[in-house]
């Protein structure tokens, strides 16, 4: 399957959400991420507490969450936060099955046509753990540059007009 078939999709069902929670628990998914270690706990009390079908509304807080799917089936996440006139980006390809195939750097490139087109920020940003090289690698590839050193992360941008020159 080409990764270029992958689409971005807003909606959040409650088959979507217990499938984040199923990757969140999943070690080797969630070991660089700086989310807290109950998030699928919680992600599953809300699922109990909320008999709703959609739950867009709970996952778009404080930002846009994206599914990212192929062949509309669910195959990871993409969340966008807003921080003034940047966005922060975080991605998690949560089907094991498919890193390394293209569908990472995909979905960040639609991410990045939503933070500049849509929400028209000057740049985007993405916190990677020192460790994680095959994030450091795709958002690389995609045209991120390294921006400052933090404690446990280094801290990734790229402007509009970087993307622009890419695209």
């Amino acid at each position: 399957m080409k990764a270029e078939k992958i689409q971005l999709r807003q909606e959040i069902f409650a088959t979507d959400a217990y499938k984040i929670a199923d990757w969140l628990e999943d070690k080797e998914v969630s070991k660089y991420l700086n989310e807290h270690q109950n998030v699928s706990k919680s992600i599953r009390e809300v699922l109990q507490r909320i008999n709703m079908p959609i739950l867009t509304h709970v996952f778009n807080q404080n930002g846009s969450f994206f599914i990212i799917l192929e062949d509309q089936r669910p195959i990871g996440f993409l969340r966008l936060v807003p921080k003034g006139y940047m966005a922060e980006m975080v991605i998690v390809i949560g089907d094991k099955q498919k890193w390394g195939m293209g569908f990472g750097k995909n979905a960040i490139i639609q991410g990045l046509n939503h933070a500049f087109y849509l929400w028209r920020v000057d740049s985007v940003i993405a916190k990677i753990n020192y460790r994680n090289e095959r994030s450091i690698r795709v958002f690389s590839k995609v045209g991120f540059k390294p921006e400052k050193e933090l404690s446990k992360e280094i801290q990734y941008s790229i402007s509009m007009e970087e993307f622009l020159k890419i695209s």
